[in-house]
């Protein structure tokens, strides 16, 4: 009787992390090759896609690092704003920096419809009305580095990358969200040296205009940037992220900021992932359609694998306390005290990061835990017909 649910527990956590057993002996493979930045810089015309709601504590410093930090590219920018609520339409009507631009477009929702209809407006309006080789989006909370832009630039020299994105340096993270996006950039990085990420952040991406199919993006869901990125590797160029470009954002200091963001993303990415399906075994797409695999096992199976692990967890600890273990049978009081051991070292490194405690090594275990935390969640709510992709963004940590 002992048995079984130990069984059951040991099978299930073992499956669950299968799929991160072999992302890390991908890392290890992959730990030599190199991503090698082209020399001359792409010439072609650069337009910046700037979507905007309720950002006004933000705005005026965001533009000004647009005009600062773009200076030689003679940039075309358009704004899209969904319906805000606050002053933001007036803070870029009165900004005084607009002609340091080719052109200045500011488009206004009558609605908001979250940022995945914005971004797909913006794209149809250039599209239609300008003529530019490359687009740079990003958030209004996102400052970019002096050669952010130069850099991602350089990389279309090569005619086999589409889309490229900068790394985050987050200001003011709490632990989890230190050691998760060490991990992310880590693996995001991994995969541009396989081929492709299907992941970046749209903080701040750029990509080929004529690589995006925009009818393709999903105004229903959010992670418009791992739709973008997925949709130009799937359209033959590869995405990419550079670890040497960068861009600056704050991370929310509360928890429970911490935890909703991470829910909303997490729930956009599973989505986005399940509509790619058709794509996790195509031979077309070669090692992309690994990786594509791969995450979908993180995100989706791994998650409830976990939850499985947990009831049968429980199931045993019932077991024990209706029943007497007999303590001579050394495989039974062996498998047991394992068991034991494993689990509190797991709590133990969950409460590290949940409590935002230091410890190297517990940490990392400890941000994998709440991560899939937070993935359950977001399964949960899509399960429950619950969408996320309109939401409030956090406003602790904004200057």
């Amino acid at each position: 009787m002992l048995f079984s649910p130990a069984l059951f527990e040991i099978g299930f956590a073992a499956l669950a992390g299968l799929p991160y057993v072999k992302q890390g002996f991908d890392l290890f493979v992959s730990r030599k090759r190199k991503l090698v930045r082209p020399e001359h810089r792409f010439s072609g015309s650069l337009t910046i896609l700037l979507p905007i709601w309720n950002e006004a504590k933000v705005l005026t410093q965001k533009l000004d690092n647009l005009m600062e930090t773009c200076q030689g590219f003679n940039p075309h920018l358009v704004i899209i704003d969904s319906a805000s609520t606050d002053n933001s339409v007036s803070i870029v009507e009165a900004w005084t920096g607009r002609d340091a631009f080719a052109s200045y477009t500011l488009l206004q929702m009558e609605q908001r419809k979250g940022k995945t209809a914005a971004v797909k407006q913006a794209l149809g309006h250039i599209d239609q009305t300008i003529a530019t080789d490359l687009i740079l989006m990003t958030d209004a909370d996102a400052l970019f580095e002096a050669d952010t832009v130069s850099k991602l630039m350089h990389w279309f020299s090569d005619t086999t990358i589409g889309c490229v994105g900068a790394s985050p340096k987050r200001l003011g993270q709490r632990t989890e969200e230190a050691e998760h996006r060490a991990l992310f950039s880590m693996v995001r990085i991994m995969e541009s040296k396989v081929d492709s990420t299907p992941f970046l952040e749209g903080s701040c991406m750029m990509w080929r205009r004529e690589t995006l199919d925009v009818e393709s993006l999903n105004v229903q869901s959010n992670a418009d940037d791992a739709q973008i990125a997925t949709n130009v590797r799937i359209n033959g160029l590869r995405a990419i992220q550079d670890s040497s470009a960068h861009f600056i954002d704050h991370a929310p200091h509360l928890r429970r900021e911490h935890a909703r963001q991470k829910v909303r993303r997490a729930q956009g990415l599973q989505r986005h992932l399940l509509r790619q399906r058709k794509h996790w075994f195509s031979r077309r797409h070669g090692k992309f359609a690994a990786t594509l695999r791969q995450e979908a096992a993180m995100h989706l199976l791994s998650p409830l694998l976990l939850v499985g692990a947990f009831v049968a967890m429980l199931a045993r600890w019932a077991a024990i306390g209706f029943a007497e273990i007999d303590f001579t049978n050394a495989t039974l009081t062996t498998i047991h005290v394992g068991l034991f051991v494993t689990e509190a070292i797991v709590f133990a490194a969950w409460l590290s990061v949940r409590y935002n405690v230091r410890i190297p090594l517990l940490n990392q275990l400890g941000a994998i835990i709440d991560g899939n935390v937070q993935l359950v969640r977001a399964l949960w709510k899509s399960a429950l017909g619950t969408s996320l992709h309109m939401w409030d963004q956090h406003t602790d940590g904004r200057n």
